[in-house]
């Protein structure tokens, strides 16, 4: 064996990642027989940035429980929402228009072939580009949180952070 030669370290595989459905089903058992939907937690996250309410945020829950694909904005109706989450459609009413005013949705009106209006669609782009902006940002945040917890470990950083910064 020749010893000048490098030694090999094998290096593990990272983890697989869970598959979502069983970890989906271990929380919360039977109860997705239904069916689910996926809200991005950003939006949890970012509720401050979107200037939204309660309301507003129930109203949008059900339009993404409502959107089936991604090509194919929701359509439900107002009478549906209401019914959903147990208010008046006058309710849903101003929580669509907070919707609209904060630039999270657009509303286009639907018609039926014989002309009379439809229930409305409901395009959720606007709120999905905020999303990733507020994303972005989370995630350029935690970037820089682990790049400052790196550098106060490092010795001496302490102390040139009290004394302006001078590099040592």
């Amino acid at each position: 064996m020749n010893s000048d030669a490098p030694e090999e370290i094998s290096v593990p595989a990272p983890p697989a990642k869970p598959d979502s459905e069983k970890v989906l089903r271990q929380k919360w058992r039977s109860s997705l027989d239904t069916g689910w939907t996926v809200i991005p937690s950003a939006l949890i996250r970012g509720l401050p940035r979107l200037h939204i309410g309660v309301g507003e945020l129930a109203v949008l829950i059900c339009l993404i429980d409502y959107w089936w694909a991604p090509d194919d904005p929701p359509w439900p109706s107002k009478k549906a929402l209401a019914e959903r989450l147990g208010v008046s459609q006058k309710t849903i009413q101003r929580h669509l228009a907070v919707l609209q005013q904060e630039g999270l949705i657009v509303s286009e009106a639907r018609h039926r072939a014989g002309g009379g209006q439809t229930s409305n669609r409901y395009d959720l782009t606007p709120l999905v580009a905020k999303l990733e902006a507020i994303a972005a940002d989370m995630k350029s945040a935690e970037a820089e949180a682990v790049k400052l917890k790196r550098a106060a470990t490092r010795p001496g950083r302490r102390a040139n952070a009290a004394a302006g910064g001078a590099a040592s």
